[in-house]
């Protein structure tokens, strides 16, 4: 989406990057430890947590990136496809996940979990940008990020640790499909707005 929106404007693709970044960095070190530790006691989560390689990987990148290292291309090559190939995994995993979902009434906190996600933010999001008074390209792509649908990793992290992957997937099938109505008015909004 912040491809197709900010096409023309470098800024809005760097801002949209670091969002990513600071949103996978969050999911993968709190929203993990938060999912794990639900059926673990606190030593064991630690240690689940302490094995995923994503926060070591961050913690790499920063290394290498510091001193301006250059990763040689025979082993960045396998990286990239790789790390090119992690959407289309996730997205069958979701897919076969979401195969099985039995949707007989909608719940309240599926409800709910899809208006704080997909309205709530955004006008949290608004707020925060008028009070810290953002403006232009900074404040639309900020307001666009906020209105994104519920992660996939979500998804991937309650069924890996066995923690309601129904109800997740759930929750990410229908924040995404009600997502192409509210992501377009919140795109709309900010060309207005800001």
């Amino acid at each position: 989406m912040s491809q197709l929106v900010f096409q023309h404007n470098p800024l809005g693709l760097s801002i949209q990057v670091v969002v990513m970044i600071f949103q996978n960095l969050l999911t993968y070190t709190y929203g993990l430890f938060n999912s794990v530790s639900v059926d673990s006691k606190g030593s064991q989560a630690r240690k689940i947590f302490l094995k995923n390689p994503v926060f070591y990987a961050f913690l790499l990148g920063i290394f290498l990136q510091a001193p301006s290292i250059r990763i040689p291309e025979f082993i960045w090559t396998p990286i990239e496809n790789t790390s090119d190939a992690f959407l289309a995994i996730a997205l069958i995993t979701l897919g076969a996940q979401s195969a099985f979902i039995k949707f007989h009434r909608l719940s309240t906190p599926l409800v709910l979990s899809i208006l704080c996600r997909l309205v709530l933010a955004p006008c949290i999001a608004f707020v925060t940008i008028l009070i810290l008074s953002l403006e232009g390209t900074i404040a639309q792509a900020l307001f666009i990020a906020s209105s994104f649908p519920t992660s996939r990793n979500s998804s991937l992290f309650a069924l890996e640790y066995g923690n309601h992957p129904e109800y997740a997937a759930q929750t990410v099938l229908l924040s995404t499909l009600c997502s192409m109505f509210t992501v377009t008015v919140v795109v709309y909004l900010s060309n207005i707005l800001f």
